[in-house]
């Protein structure tokens, strides 16, 4: 028997119907089917990354401290510093560290430490917390969260934890939130699965919310017909030494909720939002659906390490999942390698069904040829749709014949076999004669660095202090429940507010709340962050013919919005 305190019974809200760190990877060249194998070299096939693989070096393990604070905290937000464990230079046989990254520069400039890692704000209860043993510093972001609620972001990825208000009970709460660029620490599939987003981690994870908190993470899966997947989200919460892989387990498919499902998840095209009360790791995983071919995006990059003109030319090209964070992954396993990105980061549709992705090196400039039949290779399916690698490529070699030309240029098609409509061209002109930019210079996009948003009576503190977390304020928000919450014949309750605003695929989930409404807005906070989005919302007020809420909502913001 399921006890549900101030919950409402389900059946009585149905809508009515008309009807009723990063570790780089080995070149893939090793394991690349080559159309005449007798003219395979091994030479070749081992250029590249596979013999120097660059390890991250984390921090010793530390220990979680609870900081759970008895004591009534202000409704701020104070940023922690980076901490920074890596000492010394490693010799040969050690893990290579990770650059200072411009998040330690970030935090610095925010915080009033000095001197020591955690500087004079070690006083602070938030500047005790302890990240886990997997998790790298350099590509987390972390803050001390009070009542008031706010909103973690990783710069650049499309990831955020957004807290509402009233989430944390009383007190400060420290959370991390951390993307995982370590192969280990993806999920181990079946050959049918496929992840689908980053893979990232939020904590502690023994903490408990009076409200579920908003996850928010990019996808790669092409859902402009839905039915075509099952989609699922896996979670971890084993904690794991450094050296230690991660337990996953499928913690819910998206269309097979129940009512006591530990979390909700919304699926819109570029994102999903996982609103959930136990933090942890997540992954979202997809498959085909029977008799059903899924189709994901995959982005394609091509990239060259530092010019000489007495060896050969070496041509890194990437295929890896479509969003920001594994693209911003592949920009900084790159700088590490100095090499420079030689075209645009190009997004291709990849099909599920078994073929091969194959790659073509074409119109290669004088002075520059490539080695008999090894400018055609093709990628295995299985290594893109269900591989654990973060990091997959492979690799051309150009060898140079006339040392008085230093320009090079080249097309590479790449298409998947049996469904070349979806082709795509990295199209290579470079003179090396002229410094080429490094990744970081070529792309616009910042590395990793921390972005902490909090509403409070104080001041606003952000990296883009143009950015609200909350668009509704307490009152506005506590009168629209009032609104809201009870249902009534007309149907234009709380359960077409789901409808309009496309959350109402599980009501349900909804309806077990003791206000739907306060539920339904947080997850709107999560998702809508465009400047248009109260706009949006008082148009659908009015759409629903509550007269009443539309007031609310002008008498806080104006009929002008």
């Amino acid at each position: 028997m399921v006890k549900r305190m101030k919950s409402r019974d389900p059946t009585m809200y149905r809508v009515p119907t008309a009807t009723d760190v990063v570790v780089v990877q080995p070149d893939l060249t090793q394991n690349v089917l080559h159309i005449r194998k007798e003219d395979y070299n091994e030479k070749s096939a081992l250029a590249g990354l596979g013999a120097n693989a660059v390890v991250p070096l984390l921090p010793p393990p530390p220990k979680y401290i609870n900081n759970n604070s008895e004591k009534e905290a202000d409704d701020t937000i104070q940023p922690l510093i980076a901490v920074n464990l890596r000492n010394g230079s490693p010799d040969s046989t050690e893990k290579i560290a990770r650059p200072e990254s411009p998040m330690s520069e970030l935090n610095s400039s925010v915080s009033s430490g000095r001197g020591s890692a955690y500087g004079a704000s070690c006083n602070n209860s938030a500047a005790s917390m302890a990240l886990p043993p997997n998790v790298d510093s350099d590509l987390t972001v972390w803050a001390a969260v009070t009542k008031a609620g706010g909103r973690i972001t990783l710069p650049d990825t499309g990831i955020s934890l957004t807290i509402p208000r009233g989430a944390i009970r009383k007190g400060s709460v420290s959370l991390y939130l951390a993307v995982l660029r370590d192969d280990k620490d993806r999920p181990n599939l079946s050959d049918k699965e496929t992840v689908l987003s980053p893979v990232v981690q939020c904590g502690p994870p023994d903490l408990s919310f009076s409200k579920p908190l908003i996850l928010s993470l990019p996808h790669c899966a092409v859902i402009d017909s839905p039915e075509k997947w099952t989609i699922s989200i896996f979670s971890s919460d084993t904690p794991s030494a450094e050296d230690e892989t991660p337990e996953w387990k499928n913690l819910v498919t998206v269309g097979q909720e129940t009512i006591v499902t530990p979390l909700f998840c919304q699926v819109d095209p570029h994102h999903c939002h996982l609103m959930t009360e136990q933090l942890g790791r997540f992954a979202l995983v997809g498959e085909s659906t029977l008799n059903q071919k899924a189709v994901k995006s995959i982005a394609l990059a091509a990239f060259a390490p530092a010019f000489h003109s007495s060896t050969d030319y070496t041509i890194r090209v990437y295929c890896i999942e479509d969003t920001k964070a594994a693209i911003q992954g592949m920009m900084q396993v790159e700088e590490k390698l100095h090499g420079s990105l030689l075209d645009a980061p190009k997004s291709m549709l990849l099909q599920d069904g078994g073929s091969n992705l194959c790659l073509c090196l074409e119109d290669i400039s004088p002075g520059w040829k490539c080695k008999p039949l090894a400018n055609y290779q093709e990628i295995p399916f299985h290594h893109l749709w269900n591989g654990r690698q973060n990091h997959l490529h492979c690799s051309f070699k150009l060898e140079h014949l006339d040392r008085s030309l230093q320009a090079v240029s080249c097309h590479i098609l790449v298409y998947q076999r049996g469904a070349q409509a979806n082709r795509q061209v990295l199209r290579i002109s470079t003179d090396y004669k002229e410094k080429l930019p490094s990744p970081a210079e070529s792309i616009t996009a910042s590395s990793i660095s921390s972005s902490i948003i909090t509403e409070s009576s104080g001041p606003i503190l952000a990296v883009d202090p143009t950015e609200n977390v909350f668009r509704l304020t307490p009152d506005v928000r506590k009168q629209l429940c009032i609104c809201l919450d009870p249902p009534n014949s007309r149907g234009n309750d709380w359960r077409r507010l789901a409808e309009e605003l496309g959350v109402n695929r599980y009501i349900n989930y909804f309806a077990t709340k003791s206000s739907p409404t306060d539920h339904i807005l947080d997850l709107w906070e999560a998702r809508e962050q465009e400047s248009n989005s109260l706009g949006n919302l008082l148009n659908i007020l009015r759409v629903m013919g509550r007269g009443d809420a539309v007031q609310v909502v002008e008498k806080e913001v104006g009929s002008w919005i």
